[in-house]
């Protein structure tokens, strides 16, 4: 898999959910970036630890819109936000576990497309309901 490479067709066109979302592209193909270098463990691990950090930011921020815009879907949609949570949060336990024995290119395809697939499917349902709060229109 290439690095994830962020295009129009993921957009919500809500500033603050978008910025998120770049962001959360850029420090998973970090991740990867630094283990196609060679980097040290130390590296890689501080740059899960800010994706798993930055990721409960993002989901945290976004499930505050969708109680605000009433979204009927947001039970389901916290449970998608916990699978992804918990998913990084064992990536990060086996990493440092076993630093070299880990397959980082293993868990960046999974994650990769986990998100991609979320943000294309189960995001863009919440457009209607956020994309015309206040809240929603600054970017982070």
């Amino acid at each position: 898999m290439t690095l994830l490479r962020w295009r129009d067709s993921l957009s919500l066109n809500v500033p603050i959910i978008d910025a998120d979302h770049k962001r959360l592209f850029e420090l998973l193909n970090r991740v990867r970036f630094l283990d196609l270098a060679g980097d040290e463990p130390q590296a890689i691990a501080d740059a899960l630890s800010e994706l798993l950090l930055y990721t409960q930011t993002h989901f945290r921020r976004e499930e505050k819109l969708m109680e605000l815009g009433g979204y009927p879907g947001l039970a389901q949609h916290r449970r998608y936000h916990r699978f992804f949570t918990e998913k990084v949060a064992e990536v990060m336990a086996r990493f440092r576990a076993n630093p070299h024995g880990f397959r980082v290119h293993d868990f960046y395809e999974l994650l990769a497309n986990w998100l991609t697939d979320h943000v294309l499917g189960e995001d863009m349902k919440i457009r209607p309901y956020v994309a015309h709060l206040e809240e929603a229109q600054v970017a982070a």
